[in-house]
């Protein structure tokens, strides 16, 4: 029985194993155009390696920039 379990880890750890299935999803479900041209974006600017708290407070600063702006009101008719 140990020995069954030994082999079973043998071949658990075999890198090939956990490439064929990466390459398996990534034919069953390729990424999105949209999504690869959003992570390639990202990294030429050097954001893909933003922490959390550093994307948050990005979204924070264009929230607030976005509610700062006044809404012109249309003049009713």
């Amino acid at each position: 029985m140990s020995e069954l379990m030994r082999e079973a880890l043998r071949r658990y750890q075999q890198p090939s194993v956990i490439l064929n299935l990466r390459e398996y999803i990534r034919q069953i479900a390729p990424t999105p155009p949209a999504l690869r041209a959003m992570q390639q974006d990202a990294k030429r600017k050097g954001t893909d390696k933003l922490s959390m708290a550093q994307i948050d407070r990005e979204v924070a600063a264009v929230r607030r920039q976005h509610s700062g702006k006044k809404k012109t009101k249309q003049p009713k008719q």
